[in-house]
């Protein structure tokens, strides 16, 4: 795999920051923190660094995990540990992509806003299904591909997972 394909995906979950740091000064406040499925309920929160930029914290937090889980394949051929690869890695641009659309949807006017969100929920869709796709036969035997977790990934992971809850939920029972 080539470098600039393994670093396009982090390059682009770096333009939300800047996008959001742009245009700071003038996004609405409240901000919008979170949507329902169908978009039609919001939480709103105070505009503040933590509330602006807590989204693309957020991807960054999945983006890690997956680069861990995506690192991972040990005991497997080099059939499995490419297709491994290749799940992982539509996962990461998954992400990617959606924390783009995301900024983009925070800095837009209203009345396109609904139609960023959609097109974020397509993309998530579409990004998880084709991943499925990719890795279908690897998900049923994922144990024989990932081999046993050492100590420093259980420990990422869980540092990981505390920190996506804390960015992801806690806001809501804060602000919701």
């Amino acid at each position: 795999m080539s470098v600039r394909f393994q670093i396009a995906p982090w390059l682009i979950i770096l333009i939300p920051f800047a996008i959001l740091a742009y245009y700071y000064d003038s996004l609405a406040n409240p901000v919008l923190i979170a949507r329902s499925f169908f978009g039609d309920e919001v939480t709103v929160a105070p505009k503040s660094l933590f509330t602006v930029f807590r989204v693309p914290l957020i991807e960054v937090v999945c983006a890690a995990i997956i680069e861990v889980m995506r690192r991972k394949a040990e005991r497997a051929n080099s059939e499995t540990v490419a297709k491994y690869y290749l799940f992982w890695t539509i996962l990461l641009y998954t992400v990617a992509l959606k924390s783009l659309l995301q900024a983009v949807e925070t800095v837009s006017p209203k009345s396109f806003t609904d139609n960023i969100y959609y097109l974020t929920l397509a993309t998530v869709v579409i990004g998880i299904s084709t991943a499925a796709i990719a890795g279908r036969k690897l998900l049923s035997n994922l144990k024989n591909v990932t081999g046993k977790f050492s100590p420093l990934e259980l420990a990422a992971l869980a540092v990981l997972l505390i920190a996506y809850l804390g960015l992801a939920f806690a806001p809501l029972y804060i602000f919701g």
